[in-house]
């Protein structure tokens, strides 16, 4: 039989894309996410119906050239396999896949059939990608970690449905910043992570606000405070609001995150709560309104516009 048509060439394939696939959905690039993880889905069901019986692969139209070349007979012309839909339709009716709504619309973005805007649709179908992969794989006796490498963890965390849905958003954006972080220095000297992360944010040409305080009269507004983030380690922004005014001072409580190196940004109280790093941090601080503006390097105040 030709190797390109043989389970480990099949399964080797599969990896690759998927692997190009959570890449595309770490960038954000949704529509390239689709035609990967599409692709990626293909070849690990052409794989799953290899490893049962190579005949399943072959295409049904036409003579029965494609029976001979699989079966090792005859070298066909031209090699056809089935498509994607009817890979699919096939472990369905031996029982390996069930239907399924949202992989019938990951193929057909995939395909171009279905209509998508800037691919919103696609973004949202991660979970879909990694549930079928591990019923593809759980079906050949294969190992879901030798599959995903380094993204074995995400997926993991992706379609655990212990966590809430805004832990597992956040997580993932998490170990996708974190990728994103470490595929910049691929290929590079090991101490140029490490120069990068040592070098202030300012003489990087980022915009760069550090500790601050806003207070309009003796009320604050806004705290900002570097924090060490949680994807890579390198310095960058939190934001606390002021929650409860008490006699003694105001508590402020986390509502923002931004690094400029991974580029992961969190906003609002209940992302912060998501992120574990973040977390841990004291979520109330207590300051007096009058003494924090003195404390902190820049003070901005807010008042009355005057001319002149």
């Amino acid at each position: 039989m030709d190797d390109s048509l043989s389970f480990g060439s099949f399964m080797g394939g599969a990896k690759k894309v998927a692997h190009r696939a959570m890449d595309d959905h770490a960038r954000g690039d949704y529509d390239e996410f689709a035609l990967h993880a599409g692709v990626a889905i293909e070849r690990l069901a052409k794989a799953t119906l290899v490893k049962r019986n190579p005949i399943y692969i072959v295409e049904m139209r036409g003579s029965a050239e494609m029976l001979f070349h699989m079966g090792g007979h005859r070298r066909a012309d031209r090699v056809r396999t089935v498509g994607a839909g009817e890979a699919i339709a096939r472990l369905r009716t031996l029982g390996v896949l069930t239907k399924d709504p949202q992989l019938d619309q990951l193929i057909d973005l995939r395909n171009g059939v279905a209509h998508t805007t800037g691919g919103e649709e696609a973004k949202f179908l991660l979970p879909t990608l990694i549930l079928t992969v591990q019923s593809l794989i759980e079906d050949v006796d294969g190992s879901p970690r030798r599959f995903w490498g380094r993204w074995n963890s995400t997926v993991l965390m992706v379609v655990d449905e212990k966590r809430s849905q805004v832990h597992r958003d956040v997580q993932l954006r998490i170990r996708q910043a974190r990728h994103r972080f470490e595929d910049k220095f691929v290929d590079m000297p090991n101490e140029a992570k490490e120069r990068v992360l040592s070098t202030p944010p300012p003489d990087q040409g980022e915009f760069w606000v550090g500790d601050m305080t806003l207070v309009n009269g003796n009320d604050v507004v806004l705290v900002t405070a570097q924090v060490a983030c949680p994807a890579c380690t390198g310095p960058s922004m939190m934001t606390l609001v002021p929650g409860e005014t008490t006699t003694t001072g105001t508590a402020l409580m986390q509502d923002g995150f931004i690094c400029h190196l991974c580029g992961l940004h969190l906003k609002g109280g209940e992302e912060m709560v998501a992120c574990a790093e973040l977390a841990n941090l004291p979520r109330t601080v207590s300051i007096p309104p009058l003494a924090v503006a003195h404390k902190m390097r820049s003070d901005v105040r807010m008042g009355e516009t005057r001319t002149g």
